[in-house]
């Protein structure tokens, strides 16, 4: 099986901050209020891209540090241009700094666990709770599948009718497995089922999603991979030791 790596990041640099909150981001703030109030001095955002959610949050949070990890320099260049006051660092999820373990009362990871396969996944939700204070709160965005099914998903693309790489970035685990994990590292996992409330046409990238109506839901997120997608927020509060 040849390598397959994420590369579907250049529309961060290209359409840049949104005018206005996307609505995970609102839908976060709103489990955010729930479960920690405006208690918040340090946030980690994991997989960051250009910074936007680190910039919607120092909106809510004053007087918060802000740092942002990804893997792409071009993004985090961005972020520190569109946001001076946060910190942004060149790291893997699955390579996160020692200087960063259980530095944060907050600790975000919005669409990037789908990045990892079977064999990646439990560094990946290791290491968020590594960089977690004990009594902080660690908030996942990523697709679930609710039937027991974990699926590897490989792709690529063909624009001009010539086969492009390999590329991964829609796995997809199902909640048991994320659940065991969760568990195992002595926390409990909460979910919260994400809905966008509004129609997203169909784009020039075929992977990135859009809504289609079915016999179920007027709005159903899928993509050209040809799966129904159902985002859920992951909630997890490590203990206090």
């Amino acid at each position: 099986m040849s390598n397959a790596t994420y590369r579907n990041h250049q529309h961060y640099i290209d359409e840049g901050w949104s005018n206005e909150p996307k609505e995970t981001f609102k839908s976060l703030l709103n489990i955010l209020k729930k479960r920690i109030g405006e208690d918040c001095s340090s946030v980690l955002d994991v997989g960051c891209a250009a910074g936007e959610l680190l910039g919607f949050l120092s909106t809510e949070f004053k007087e918060c540090e802000l740092v942002g990890v990804d893997v792409t320099q071009s993004l985090l260049d961005v972020g520190s241009r569109l946001l001076p006051e946060a910190q942004f660092t060149r790291a893997s999820a699955l390579e996160l700094p020692a200087s960063l373990f259980e530095k944060f009362d907050l600790v975000t990871s919005i669409g990037c666990m789908s990045i990892f396969n079977e064999l990646e996944i439990n560094v990946y939700w290791d290491n968020l709770y590594r960089v977690t204070k004990p009594g902080g709160l660690i908030v996942v965005l990523s697709p679930l599948n609710e039937f027991g099914v974990d699926a590897m998903i490989r792709h690529r693309k063909r624009p001009d009718g010539s086969p492009g790489s390999w590329e991964t970035g829609w796995n997809i685990f199902s909640r048991e497995t994320i659940e065991e994990l969760v568990a195992d590292l002595g926390a409990r996992l909460e979910l919260q089922r994400f809905q966008i409330p509004f129609d997203i046409p169909r784009r020039e990238d075929p992977i990135r999603t859009w809504t289609m109506q079915t016999q179920y839901r007027d709005l159903q997120l899928t993509n050209g991979l040809k799966i129904m997608i159902d985002h859920y927020f992951m909630i997890v509060h490590k203990p206090q030791k």
